[in-house]
């Protein structure tokens, strides 16, 4: 996949210096379609053992890329870079960042973190219409990384149990960065967010009648029809006088 690039800073002013020096978490975790994100804790960023194994699959920019992430917001001037090279590492520590993410929010405190994001309905509520707007969680179909960007973040309700696209607009975020196991154990930390199952379903009517339960055989029966032989005439005006 092509970098992204970052163009737009709302806390630099206008000379690229930063106002307020906020943390490059806060100000990834800020920009637009972030919000399924939650701030990791630095601490647990800077603990080698929740690392294990990125930095082979980071690769050469590993370094940068983890400076960048515990460091500063970058300015506008930064991002104006016409060497692209900042874009670079800002697309690694992306990646790095959303691998960390799925290791963290599978701690106490990141299912924390991410409870008060839940209870706030910042992951989106389901469109299923029985399902009455229940609050969604993000979720991975696959635990890897996919760099060709077939592996997009997902949004499970616990209500129908389905998954639905994520609105992230033209910004991939891959599944890898929730995982596959996030919003299961989730539910199971917080059994208070486990809703009762309703019985909810829709019935197709017919001028306000219910189907039978025999229609929908009659719909998916294939009809045969005769097959005309091989030098059959079309009709019988085709026949020879």
């Amino acid at each position: 996949m092509e970098p992204e690039r970052y163009d737009e800073l709302d806390s630099s002013s206008e000379d690229g210096s930063s106002l307020d020096e906020p943390s490059w978490i806060s100000w990834f975790c800020l920009l637009r379609h972030h919000e399924l994100f939650c701030e990791v804790d630095p601490a647990y960023i800077q603990d080698r053992f929740n690392l294990n194994g990125l930095k082979e699959e980071i690769g050469p920019l590993y370094g940068e890329a983890m400076g960048m992430i515990l460091g500063s917001a970058p300015t506008e001037r930064q991002l104006a870079d016409p060497s692209q090279r900042i874009h670079k590492v800002l697309n690694t520590a992306r990646v790095l960042y959303g691998l960390i993410h799925a290791r963290y929010v599978l701690t106490a405190q990141g299912l924390q973190d991410m409870k008060t994001k839940y209870h706030a309905r910042e992951f989106g509520q389901c469109p299923r219409t029985f399902c009455h707007k229940h609050p969604l969680l993000p979720v991975g179909l696959g635990d890897q990384y996919s760099a060709s960007g077939d592996n997009p973040v997902q949004r499970f309700c616990q209500l129908c149990e389905d998954v639905y696209e994520a609105e992230t607009g033209n910004t991939y975020i891959d599944g890898a960065f929730f995982g596959t196991t996030f919003p299961h154990l989730f539910t199971q930390t917080f059994p208070d967010t486990k809703p009762v199952k309703n019985s909810f379903k829709y019935v197709p009517r017919l001028f306000g009648f219910k189907l039978h339960a025999s229609a929908s055989a009659v719909e998916s029966e294939h009809i045969e029809w005769p097959k005309r032989q091989k030098n059959d005439p079309d009709s019988e005006f085709d026949s020879p006088g």
